[in-house]
């Protein structure tokens, strides 16, 4: 299971991916998720590295296309029969992050995650793939 796997979609739907929710004000909020890549390591630890884009428009104004972001976590991770247990540190990207529980068989990962969209919280399903040419 040492390896790494990349994202092949979120919520059923291929990547990138965009998520657009509007408040009660009319603002517009734009989160697009473009690439995960999680690897897995020796001694049970993960590196988990995001790249993605946030924008907001007030009413009546247009989305800007904002430039890729990214963020890495880094923790560790147990298993439990086809369990996986994905537990971020806090000091290493981690913070404010949940433990977050997925499934693994053969090539692929299943998790799911939660983020914030303006002012709307998500749960977002990912499936990733083993990827034998990213490290």
């Amino acid at each position: 299971m040492l390896a790494s796997y990349v994202a092949v979609s979120l919520n059923g739907g291929k990547l990138p991916s965009t998520d657009l929710v509007s408040d009660s004000h009319g603002t517009r909020y734009l989160v697009e998720f473009d690439e995960l890549v999680l690897s897995l390591r020796a001694r049970n630890e993960f590196r988990g590295a995001l790249r993605y884009r946030q924008a907001l428009a007030e009413k009546g104004t247009t989305m800007r296309r904002e430039p890729i972001q990214s963020m890495t976590v880094y923790g560790r991770f147990e298993t439990n029969g086809n369990t996986l247990r994905f537990i971020p540190d806090p000091k290493r990207g981690g913070k404010g992050i949940e433990i977050l529980d997925g499934t693994f068989s053969g090539s692929r990962i299943d998790v799911p995650f939660w983020y914030r969209n303006g002012q709307v919280s998500r749960k977002a399903q990912v499936v990733l793939r083993r990827d034998p040419s990213r490290f």
